[in-house]
């Protein structure tokens, strides 16, 4: 199956597709940075970078197109949220127009929870109505990476829809969780990365998000979401030094598992946008498994 992606970002939805035997043929990402990774993971794929320019015929056969639009103003971290209105996460119904031309086969789109509460709830009543008017069945998930097994907590919420078939129905049948069975759902939560919990011990500190920025805590089970901070001060919110800058120096604070040295806060922010590729991976082979009930 051929998946074009927008709002691409590093490419999380594609990256997941892919582990799902699914293949990625266009991009469509704005920001100069993500380009680069695009451009070095998905060299010879068609890359597009602003959507409001893009027309439908650039936009090669593909029958799955994967959007995780804009969350700025459905966030509920930003306290002047507009919702849909807003300029950015508007671009919702700039998607749709090219969705409305070309009528792919599937739809799998991804947001952040505060669109469930955006404008009164009208802004996720508004994506199912605009989903219906062009011809899109189907339903809502929400999906946190700690159910992928990954020791972080993040939630998002991800539509998945076909276009004017029941296709996507049978994907939510028997896919109440992640894992696809809940006798092997607890066993396997508890196996989820031992190293990396044990290593939240002593004097191996597990890298948080807090208000300041960075930080480090002892605690033993699950990260916050990351966040990074645009400041340059330091603040003094944990017995951990919290490090604002542009830098993160793992080495300053001690081992802290599976972070990179390298990261720092526009790593941090591009990491906290992207789609968990484990997610993406379930979901593409649960639309591969339905397909199949159609051949």
């Amino acid at each position: 199956m051929r998946v074009s992606s927008f709002f691409a970002g590093i490419g999380g939805f594609d990256l997941g597709f892919e582990r799902a035997g699914m293949h990625v043929v266009f991009q469509c990402e704005i920001d100069p940075f993500c380009q680069q990774i695009l451009k070095r993971h998905w060299r010879h794929v068609p890359l597009h970078d602003d959507i409001t320019t893009l027309v439908p015929t650039a936009i090669p056969a593909s029958e799955l197109w994967c959007a995780g639009w804009p969350c700025q103003d459905l966030s509920t971290a930003n306290t002047d949220r507009k919702g849909l209105a807003g300029e950015r996460s508007g671009l919702f119904f700039t998607f749709m127009e090219l969705v409305k031309e070309v009528q792919p086969k599937w739809l799998v789109m991804e947001n952040v929870p505060g669109l469930l509460s955006a404008e009164q709830g009208t802004a996720f009543e508004t994506v199912i109505d605009t989903l219906e008017e062009n011809g899109y069945l189907g339903g809502w998930v929400s999906c946190n990476a700690v159910d992928t097994g990954l020791p972080h907590n993040r939630d998002r919420v991800f539509f998945i829809a076909s276009f004017r078939s029941e296709r996507a129905y049978h994907f939510f049948t028997d896919s109440s969780e992640l894992y696809g069975d809940n006798s092997t759902r607890e066993p396997r939560e508890k196996k989820a990365r031992p190293d990396f919990c044990q290593s939240a011990v002593g004097n191996n500190p597990l890298v948080v998000q807090r208000r300041g920025g960075f930080g480090y805590t002892l605690a033993k089970s699950i990260c916050p979401t990351l966040r990074a901070q645009t400041g340059g001060h330091q603040g003094g919110h944990s017995d951990r030094p919290i490090l604002c800058g542009e830098k993160l120096d793992v080495d300053r604070v001690g081992n802290a598992h599976g972070v990179s040295s390298r990261l720092d806060g526009r790593r941090g922010r591009l990491l906290g946008n992207a789609v968990v590729p484990a997610i993406s991976e379930w979901i593409g082979k649960r639309i591969l498994e339905v397909e199949r009930i159609y051949i």
